[in-house]
């Protein structure tokens, strides 16, 4: 018989798959599954994972026919992490699976990433700078999801923004970072004496990233006389993002979702300032030594000018961030915590 394991199932940014790589480290099965590899949007970044079950070209009959193949893959668990997503989408998960890992006592957790769960409503309440026009339609369906992923999944594990979404549906939410496998990223505190710093900005959703605003700040800063280079990428696989990481003084990333991401981290772990957009009333519920710049589409011009003339506090911050990374978002911490979770909520292991 196989040791029953803990799966991670979803694909945000990568995450599951090193979560799972983190768990094996400590000698605990664990692995990383999705139905088909396929990116957001028109993006490839060819984000890691263990096994993908079907091929993006195939057909919705070939998928169907791999739903004994589904259950059979649940069944082997000891616990389900679903990230994001579920194996039957939508309200698929209430009426097939779930029903299903609830009788045999199978604990499962789910986290949320992105947009996902964010009630559009909720958001611009707290965010001027949200990016999405009301959609009371949106919010019905997000709701709905929320309400039928419960009905079994009654735990949720994700960051402080997506917490005040979702606590409503769940029995218990609990705290998760975004993991960075640190071997992964190569670290290179910005020279505090470089006189053309170079700021990086690698949109996946440009209009969700603030990108407009940037370049506007940008284009002024430039017509100031002030002496750097601007480096906006899209088209990158998460390895060449990385890379491009490591070559910048200063990192723009988001202006409008009033949270961090995972470039946000990945960036951090990189020893870069990084300028994202942290709502006021979250700011409290991060750890006291956040090093995030924050910056909104109204500030981002002075903000991003004081970093660019400033090459002490880049370096200073560079320090500060890499040092935050290595603290909250290692992969090792966060597989720790994470088995912390999965023991309140029923895992034996």
């Amino acid at each position: 018989m196989r040791e029953k394991k803990i799966l991670q199932y979803g694909s945000l940014a990568g995450w599951p798959y090193r979560i799972a790589r983190g768990l094996r480290k400590q000698g605990i099965n664990s692995s990383n599954a999705l139905v088909v590899s396929k990116d957001v949007a028109d993006l490839d970044r060819r984000l890691p994972y263990d096994v993908a079950v079907c091929d993006i070209r195939g057909t919705r009959l070939n998928y169907i026919r791999k739903i004994p193949f589904f259950f059979g893959m649940l069944l082997e668990c000891r616990l389900v992490h679903y990230h994001g997503t579920t194996v039957f989408e939508s309200l698929g998960h209430h009426r097939f699976e779930g029903p299903v890992l609830r009788r045999m006592n199978i604990p499962m957790v789910i986290s949320f990433g992105g947009g996902d769960a964010r009630i559009v409503s909720q958001a611009r309440a707290n965010n001027p700078y949200f990016y999405r026009e009301l959609d009371e339609g949106r919010d019905r369906r997000t709701r709905r999801w929320l309400s039928s992923l419960s009905k079994h999944v009654r735990y949720a594990a994700t960051d402080c923004e997506m917490a005040e979404y979702v606590a409503p549906y769940f029995e218990k939410v609990f705290t998760f970072r975004q993991p960075v496998d640190l071997e992964e990223m190569t670290c290179r505190i910005p020279e505090e004496h470089n006189a053309c710093p170079v700021v990086g900005h690698i949109p996946t959703h440009p209009e969700v990233k603030g990108t407009a605003q940037i370049q506007a700040a940008v284009e002024r800063l430039k017509a100031e006389g002030l002496r750097f280079e601007f480096r906006m990428y899209r088209q990158l696989t998460q390895t060449q993002v990385h890379a491009e990481l490591a070559k910048c003084d200063v990192y723009v990333d988001e202006l409008r979702c009033g949270s961090h991401g995972v470039t946000a981290v990945e960036s951090m772990a990189s020893g870069k300032p990084t300028i994202t957009y942290i709502r006021e009333d979250l700011l409290s519920m991060y750890p006291a030594d956040l090093p995030l710049v924050n910056a909104n589409p109204d500030t981002i011009y002075p903000v991003l000018k004081r970093l660019i003339l400033d090459g002490g506090l880049r370096a200073e911050i560079g320090k500060k961030s890499r040092a935050y990374a290595e603290k909250y978002h290692a992969v090792d911490v966060v597989v720790r915590d994470l088995l912390e979770i999965y023991r309140a909520i029923g895992y034996p292991g």
